[in-house]
């Protein structure tokens, strides 16, 4: 064995242990960063599969109220577009008398996940679309109305977006435009 001073190091400069084991602080910060890992992985694992049917209309309805806080702050016009064909959606903003697609990644839209579709979506501008295009404007002032339901197998979603305040309300049933108790 190696002589120690009284304070417990060696002459070369290493303490020696004499108990082999894990104290309390070292345990918790393992812990901790464990769960901390495993708070950050697993809402990965839900987009593979799990709940995507949630995942995918918490992340439209997010998309919606984020275009109508965008709209009011920088005083422009964006559309979300729904592809009920390719069952997908995607924005474009006004350019002059046109809308032409965002340059921003973070926006721009996305495909719905397989097997997920647009039931239909429902805009005054255009009624009920259960095929081709519909879309949603979002003005510096509102938002068009829109009804959008969702289908993933036997599950279906209504999104009902707010004129006023761009506000999403997701009811996990299908739910006519037109009935009181969802408004």
């Amino acid at each position: 064995m190696m002589p120690t001073s009284k304070t417990g190091i060696s002459t070369s400069g290493v303490t020696l242990r004499d108990n082999a084991g894990f104290t309390l602080l070292e345990l918790v910060i393992v812990i901790t960063i464990l769960g901390i890992a495993a708070v950050m992985v697993f809402p990965k694992f839900s987009a593979f599969g799990l709940n995507k049917g949630k995942s995918s209309t918490r992340h439209l309805a997010g998309l919606i109220q984020h275009l109508a806080q965008e709209s009011v702050a920088t005083k422009k016009e964006f559309r979300l577009y729904y592809d009920l064909e390719e069952e997908a959606y995607f924005v474009k903003i006004r350019s002059g008398r046109q809308f032409i697609p965002t340059s921003d990644v973070l926006i721009s839209g996305r495909a719905l996940p397989k097997g997920m579709s647009f039931e239909d979506v429902v805009t005054p501008r255009h009624g009920k679309v259960q095929d081709g295009e519909a879309y949603t404007t979002f003005f510096n002032l509102g938002v068009e109305k829109t009804v959008i339901h969702l289908r993933d197998g036997e599950e279906i979603w209504t999104l009902m977006i707010n004129g006023l305040t761009g506000r999403v309300k997701v009811i996990d049933r299908y739910v006519d435009k037109y009935e009181r108790s969802a408004l």
